[in-house]
């Protein structure tokens, strides 16, 4: 506030320079010195000084914003209408003024003849604007109502000269600041889209200020509804679609916006961008399915499109990810895909992307297919390749590290792991090589070292790792410190070993001996968790969601109650199609664990459940 004074000042002392020269200096030094009273408070002095200035006609526009504020504040209100009505006789068309003068009738109390004021200024400035190119004085007086805490007359300025301008969106950007201050957000969403639909161009920052102040779901929700509306006013305006899809991808309904950018492509021709971008998106989001369908409709309706390459690739990867995570596994399946990777890898131009489509294809043999031998040789000949340091062939070292522990070959998986250690030392890549060795000696019961790997590993530059690394210490740490021996753990950790390699039954027997055993130790709900994932996994959700209810209601305070919350939603909806079920129990996550990492995922299922998203 100081400083936009002292901006004002000096710019009305260089016009006092301009035209009274002879007086500056002394108009100068009076001005500055009733200012400073003021601002100091010292009220009675400043006003003393006020009074000596406005002596002078010429020094009235100067004085005039702290002298009526002195007035004001000091309730001297017959002084302060009559230093108005001086200044108003000698600028009779200055609005401004006028304004403060029904202000000043306002804090008298005297709301009638105000408004009466009000009322005028605005038919009459606005009548003054004859046409589209003369707005500044209405923008002026509703700034001018806005900056005086007057916010409905700053709207019906603007409303008023739009409509007597018969432009319908003239002073959008300016009504939705309005709106926002007030938290109309219906309305100040409206003229955003207003705003939009006059400059196209300007989208992106129609897109910036939406996502800045529409924070709560619901607000989203609020924008897909009234987008829906203006797309029926005014069908075939691609801005629509666009801001559509937009919406959609802040509510992670990529299916939503998968459907908006299809029709937005198909009408531009726009070779499928929209699509692909979607599909990115939706796949880095873990949104495997609707990834897979908007990379097929890129390579099915642009077959021209220059990403048709791109999406060839990301389509399989994201059928993989379908594929792995759909039980029980089809294996049918699988060897389709590892045809289709290894008729991506012919045709590949890409020499990288053609070995990393080799190296899938083992994990697929290796990991899902149980082919461990044809796995290893696979990803030998790759990793033999003399390409020199390259991230794929390390990602293959760590992959064929992986099937030698699975192959129960551990000292070759630590002699690999430890190559891409030291050739990506400080990287990303050599970080999960270290988690990767901390997990191995996990796996062994050598719990000391691998928390000096986890140590090192918790101050990762990569979140994911250190993430992963702190989770995997707290389970060590928890469940050794009040046992000396180790043993509990040693089991627990075999049988996260036994599921790495795949042996589901083994390890489930270990899981109901060790619950057995250890009836009331602390991993109990670790156990449970480990059962109702591999039963499921086996095809057996009813006896997964036993184990997960034994969670929800007896562990469900532990670590992993919203996990297992989460998880039983899941089942019911994804593998036992119990709509009712899975909505209930996303509602129960909702209210028990508002905090969860699964908040945002669940609300989205719950409207995917509900319909919201079928438009």
């Amino acid at each position: 506030m100081l400083k936009v004074l002292i901006k004002s000042l000096t710019i009305s002392l260089l016009l006092l320079l301009i035209f009274n020269p002879h007086t500056f200096a002394q108009d100068v030094e009076s001005i500055a010195l009733a200012n400073e009273y003021y601002i100091q408070g010292d009220y009675e002095k400043a006003k003393t000084e006020f009074e000596k200035l406005s002596r002078d006609k010429r020094n009235l526009p100067l004085i005039h914003d702290n002298y009526l504020k002195l007035l004001t504040q000091e309730k001297e209100f017959a002084d302060a209408e009559k230093h108005i009505e001086k200044i108003l006789k000698e600028y009779p068309h200055n609005f401004r003024y006028e304004l403060d003068l029904a202000v000043l009738y306002q804090n008298q109390g005297e709301k009638e003849k105000a408004e009466t004021t009000f009322k005028e200024l605005i038919d009459r400035i606005t009548t003054e604007a004859v046409d589209e190119s003369n707005t500044n004085k209405v923008r002026i007086l509703a700034q001018s109502f806005y900056e005086k805490n007057l916010r409905p007359y700053a709207l019906q300025t603007y409303l008023e000269g739009r409509r007597k301008l018969g432009v319908e969106d003239l002073f959008s950007l300016e009504l939705a600041n309005v709106y926002r201050i007030m938290n109309r957000k219906q309305l100040m969403i409206t003229e955003y889209l207003n705003f939009s639909r006059s400059q196209p161009n300007n989208i992106g920052h129609v897109k910036n200020s939406l996502q800045r102040l529409l924070i709560e779901p619901e607000d989203l929700d609020t924008l897909e509804i009234t987008l829906y509306d203006f797309m029926q006013q005014e069908a075939g305006n691609p801005i629509y679609n666009d801001l559509l899809i937009w919406t959609h991808l802040q509510q992670k309904n990529f299916s939503g916006a998968l459907r908006q950018a299809r029709a937005l492509d198909r009408r531009l021709q726009d070779d499928g961008k929209n699509i692909l971008n979607v599909g990115m998106i939706a796949f880095r989001n873990e949104d495997f399915k609707t990834a897979d369908k908007a990379f097929d409709y890129v390579l099915s309706d642009f077959p021209d499109s220059p990403n048709r390459r791109l999406a060839e690739r990301y389509s399989l990867l994201s059928r993989e990810e379908v594929l792995k995570s759909s039980y029980p596994l089809d294996t049918g399946a699988i060897r389709s895909l590892i045809t289709d990777y290894e008729n991506y890898k012919e045709n590949s131009r890409d020499v990288f992307a053609a070995m990393d489509a080799q190296r899938r294809v083992a994990l697929l043999q290796a990991f899902q297919l149980n082919e461990i031998d044809t796995a290893i040789a696979t990803l030998t000949d790759l990793v033999s390749q003399p390409v020199g340091k390259h991230r794929v062939i390390a990602e293959a070292k760590m992959d064929l590290a992986d099937i030698y522990l699975l192959d129960e070959q551990p000292w070759e998986s630590i002699l690999l792991y430890g190559q891409v250690e030291r050739m990506f030392k400080d990287e990303p890549l050599g970080y999960e090589a270290k988690l990767k060795s901390a997990k191995l000696s996990y796996y062994k019961g050598e719990f000391e070292l691998a928390q000096g790997h986890l140590d090192i590993l918790k101050l990762a530059t990569s979140r994911e790792i250190a993430n992963d690394a702190i989770d995997l210490s707290i389970l060590i740490k928890n469940n050794t410190v009040f046992d000396s021996t180790d043993v509990a753990m040693q089991q627990y950790a075999n049988i996260e070993l036994l599921l790495f390699q795949n042996l589901k039954t083994e390890a489930l027997q270990e899981i109901d001996t060790m619950m057995m055993k250890y009836a009331n130790h602390s991993l109990n709900d670790e156990l449970l968790y480990l059962k109702a994932n591999t039963l499921r996994e086996l095809g057996r959700s009813e006896e997964a969601l036993a184990s997960l209810n034994e969670i929800n209601t007896t562990h469900y305070y532990e670590i992993l109650g919203d996990d297992a919350q989460f998880l039983t939603g899941v089942i019911y909806q994804d593998d036992l199609n119990d709509t009712e079920k899975a909505m209930e129990t996303y509602t129960q996550l909702l209210k028990k664990f508002p905090g969860s990492i699964f908040v945002s995922e669940a609300r989205k299922r719950l409207r995917e459940l509900r319909g919201d998203f079928s438009n």
